[in-house]
């Protein structure tokens, strides 16, 4: 990926741009983009505890 720095005049112009971009990546690209962004979440929102819950919620009952 490269970097460089832009300054935009508008809001608009940097939607644009940014559209721009992600028109022109790969979905090889666009995964891991997900994937970094992901990994940024958890290191900033570590889970509380490490079990995950599912609950499944049928005619108003539910089970854990």
């Amino acid at each position: 990926m490269k970097r460089e720095i832009r300054i935009f005049k508008s809001f608009e112009e940097q939607e644009k741009h940014q559209t721009q971009l992600l028109l022109q990546s790969t979905p090889l690209e666009r995964f891991q983009r997900l994937y970094r962004m992901q990994q940024m979440h958890w290191l900033m929102h570590p889970p509380k505890d490490k079990k995950r819950k599912i609950i499944i919620s049928s005619n108003g009952y539910t089970q854990q």
